[in-house]
């Protein structure tokens, strides 16, 4: 027996649209009578609602979920940059600023950074306030500082 026939079988017993009364039942609602369509044509539905769902649904699993790109706000996200460098201020101005860098066993470095508009400054920047400068740089060696976070003194708890 074909494939279709067999399904189509399926189709017809599982959902039938005629509700049959018995002769011991009784209502006063009158079934509703059943779609009656020629024998040549209800293997063509069949068919055609089986290929039908079967494309509908398909399609459905082949398409991938959008994903929504999150809202850029330029005030929240970092700004990239390549290293960091961290220690107190020794100058600063509008457009530069010189940190100093102390490591056991080494001399002091020192490192001055430009500061560009598109610079984020966390803090105020002031002569001796600790910050970490995250920076990059360019093709002609000038160290362009991108983000610079001001390290606020941590208090310490009073011993008693």
């Amino acid at each position: 027996m074909p494939l279709a026939k067999r399904v189509y079988r399926m189709f017809i017993i599982r959902f039938s649209f005629c509700k049959r009364a018995t002769s011991n039942e009784v209502s006063l609602i009158p079934a509703p009578a059943g779609l009656v369509y020629d024998s040549s044509v209800q293997p063509r539905l069949a068919i055609l609602l089986i290929v039908s769902g079967a494309l509908l649904s398909s399609v459905g699993w082949s398409q991938e979920t959008a994903k929504p790109d999150p809202p850029k706000n330029e005030a929240t996200s970092e700004p990239k940059y390549d290293e960091t460098f961290s220690g107190p201020i020794v100058e600063v101005s509008a457009t530069k600023i010189t940190v100093s860098r102390s490591i056991l066993g080494k001399p002091a470095e020192k490192r001055t950074f430009s500061i560009k508009p598109d610079t984020r400054i966390e803090g105020k920047l002031r002569v001796r306030a600790k910050v970490t400068v995250g920076f990059v740089t360019t093709d002609d060696g000038e160290d362009v500082a991108r983000l610079v976070v001001v390290r606020t003194a941590q208090k310490q708890p009073d011993k008693k």
